[in-house]
This record gives structure tokens, sequence and C-alpha cells, in this order.
């Protein structure tokens, strides 16, 4: 069967049919990757998944077109895309690493979803991309380590909470707390003290998840700020950590002139007081 047939074959109603055109197709290669990439955009579920599939077989040589179709308009295209792209492992990498330069938001941040889902193999380029000087791509490499989750970022996302961009101090704040190590703690409570509170209620938040003792004083006074946004995010972070040298300070901010920061500090009253008997 040629190649218009086996597309044709992919919406047959046999799903045995369907399954081996699929297959049929990626041994074709290169001349099957852009009737895929059409194939992908079809109604039928099972006909994208299946163009899917052959395009991860035929492999490398079907990244570009791949890494086009992360900007299609459709959702369903851009998630198989995505999926694919994944499914190809470390191969991949290399592309998607550069796909985050590209100036679609989208592609961008398709690109470090689908290099945290390649995992542990994506870390190290990622840790290189952190020093890249467009903005928007130390961004979303800091995204997909936080998302990764791995040990081997911390001291690299540590440094990156002193970038000279403020999304990206926010972001490594963010990033850090995901993973949780106690060695950013220090680093954290730093980013406490920065005028922006973007950047502190992160550094609050990634705190409050790491649990540690060490940044309680630090965050008491930030209980103290006229934003009421980083005394909402102090007040949950000593909530999380639960350390009851901070229960006065906090029993304080039930009288609060915010609600949102009110009802924090109640909860946190709740947290610490269960934690400590």
């Amino acid at each position: 069967m040629d190649m218009d047939g086996l597309i044709k074959a992919i919406r047959h109603p046999n799903l045995g049919i369907r399954w081996r055109a699929a297959l049929a197709l990626g041994d074709i290669g290169e001349p099957a990757i852009k009737p895929l990439i059409r194939a992908m955009r079809e109604n039928d579920h099972d006909v994208r998944w299946l163009a899917g599939l052959a395009l991860g077989h035929i492999g490398e040589r079907a990244i570009p077109q791949l890494i086009r179709a992360l900007s299609e308009e459709d959702h369903d295209v851009r998630w198989h895309a995505t999926r694919v792209l994944a499914g190809m492992g470390p191969v991949a990498i290399p592309p998607m690493i550069a796909a985050l330069h590209d100036e679609d938001s989208d592609v961008q941040w398709r690109s470090a979803y689908t290099l945290s889902l390649i995992g542990e193999p994506a870390v190290e380029p990622l840790i290189l991309a952190l020093k890249d000087p467009l903005w928007w791509v130390r961004v979303r490499a800091v995204w997909a380590l936080g998302e990764i989750g791995d040990k081997r970022a911390v001291e690299p996302l540590i440094q990156s909470v002193n970038d000279m961009d403020w999304y990206v101090r926010w972001s490594a704040a963010d990033a850090l707390g995901k993973i949780g190590d106690k060695r950013a703690a220090v680093c954290l409570s730093k980013a406490l003290k920065e005028p922006d509170s973007f950047v502190q209620v992160p550094a609050t938040w990634a705190l409050g998840k790491l649990g540690s003792d060490a940044s309680v004083d630090t965050l008491i006074q930030c209980l103290k700020s006229s934003d009421w946004y980083v005394r909402w995010g102090a007040v949950e972070a000593l909530g999380n950590i639960g350390d009851p040298r901070a229960l006065g300070a906090v029993q304080a901010l039930l009288g609060d002139k915010d609600e949102y920061v009110r009802r924090a500090a109640d909860e946190a009253i709740r947290k610490i007081t269960k934690k400590n008997g």
C-alpha cells in the first residue's frame, strides 16, 4: 500500500488495520512526516494518537516538524507533539533546549514541559541554560528543573535566586521549594530581604515547603511588612513550618486590616498548635 493509502488506513474502523498502518508509516520515515503531522489535526482522537505513534517511530528526523507543531492553534495537536517529543527521550534534548529560544512563548513553555517530562537526562543541559543571556530561556529552564526535582539543580538554582531578572529570581525560589532541599534555606532567607514582593513571597512559600526552622526569625520580621502580600506569604510559611516561636507574632495578625492575612493567620495558628500538641 502506498503512503496515501496508509494515511487513509489509519482512519479505518478496524483498530488492527489502523495500528499496522501507523507502524508502516513509521517505517517509511521522512516522506511520511508531513502527512502524519496533518493527521494529528484530525478530529478523531485515535487517528491523532496513531499519527503520534508513527512520528515517534520515525524519531529524530521528525523533530523539526514536531517543534513547528508546538505552535499550532489546536491544543490537542500541541499536546500530541509534546507527548511524542518527550517519548523520544535524550535525542530530543538538544533541539528542545534550542526551542527555548523561540520568540513564541507557547513554544518556549511546551519545550520546557517536554524537557521536564524527559526528566533526569535533561538536568545538565537545563543547568547550562540557567546562564543563557535571554531571560525567558533562564525562566523556562528554572521551571523545568523545579518540575524534575533533581538535587543536582539545587546549587545552580540557589545562584539563580540572585539573577539580574526578577522573574528568574521568582521562579528559582519557587523551584527550590518544589525540590525541597534544606541547603536552600539560607539563600531563600536572603531573598526575603528583596525589595520586590514578587520575589519575597515565592521565597516564603519555598521556606514553608522546606520546613526549616532556621528561617523563622526572618519570617517573623516579614510579618511587619507594609505589603499585605508579603505578610500573607510569611504567615503561611510560618504555619507550615510550625515553630512555636512564631505563635505570638502570628496571633497578632488576627487583627490585620487585610482579610487574606487574617484568614492565613487563623490557619497558621491551627497548624502550629496542632504540631506542638
